[in-house]
């Protein structure tokens, strides 16, 4: 079953495309766990085999995107990108609470959870990025591909650069 067509036109493509370009650059923040993880180590006591435990939750958060891939096929880019959007803040809010001190100190398993939660939504930005990409431009879907893809990494960049500012 194909997903359905979410173009209206060429200027609404080229709109969707400038939108997800955007929404590429700001949603790698989980390529900065090097960058935050010393604070979440320190404030929880965490020691650095339980940081790696953490860790890997996030790696498997980042790369099991075959929820998003189901939504998007029922009911399309909308959608995804809500989902994504309330599991990215879900996750990360629950950490800053725990790390600020305004939650009490979480289990591990929890704190992997509140992990694996933030990280699952890149799953959905992506999905709901490259496909409408690819379904707005069918002739080139390896050239869009890698433009949505290869702007996925710079996050790392920008946000290691707003963090140590």
């Amino acid at each position: 079953m194909r997903p359905p067509h979410w173009s209206l036109g060429s200027s609404s493509k080229w709109a969707a495309t400038a939108a997800s370009l955007w929404i590429q650059c700001t949603s790698g923040s989980a390529y900065c766990f090097g960058i935050y993880s010393p604070l979440l180590k320190s404030s929880q006591s965490y020691d650095q085999s339980t940081l790696d435990t953490v860790a890997f939750f996030k790696d498997l958060g980042a790369n099991a995107g075959v929820l998003s891939g189901l939504l998007y096929s029922s009911s399309g880019p909308r959608l995804v990108l809500a989902a994504g959007a309330a599991q990215c803040f879900a996750g990360y809010f629950l950490m800053w609470l725990a790390v600020t001190g305004a939650l009490p100190r979480p289990p591990v398993p929890l704190m992997c959870l509140f992990m694996l939660l933030a990280a699952h939504a890149q799953t959905f930005f992506n999905t709901a990025d490259v496909v409408t990409a690819v379904h707005n431009f069918p002739s080139y879907r390896g050239t869009v591909v890698g433009i949505m893809k290869v702007l996925h990494s710079p996050p790392f960049f920008l946000d290691w650069f707003l963090l140590t500012q």
